[in-house]
């Protein structure tokens, strides 16, 4: 469970960041749709990242404070 949180985390950050470098060529974008695709596709795994995150995270509380019971 540790590698699957921990994977999912890195991978949280890793798209927020292709997000992030994705918004800036919406602007002055000679292929406006490209652009536009580009920056909803990096969107929908960043919030992909994000809810798998939230649930891997509580999944591994549960355990930890199962394990302290």
């Amino acid at each position: 469970m540790n590698k699957i949180l921990a994977i999912s985390i890195l991978g949280l950050g890793i798209s927020g960041a292709v997000l992030l470098t994705s918004i800036p060529p919406l602007f002055d974008s000679p292929i406006k749709d490209g652009a536009k695709m580009y920056t909803a596709v990096s969107a929908v795994v960043c919030i992909i990242f994000v809810v798998s995150t939230l649930v891997f995270r509580r999944r591994f509380d549960k355990m930890q404070n199962e394990k302290r019971e």
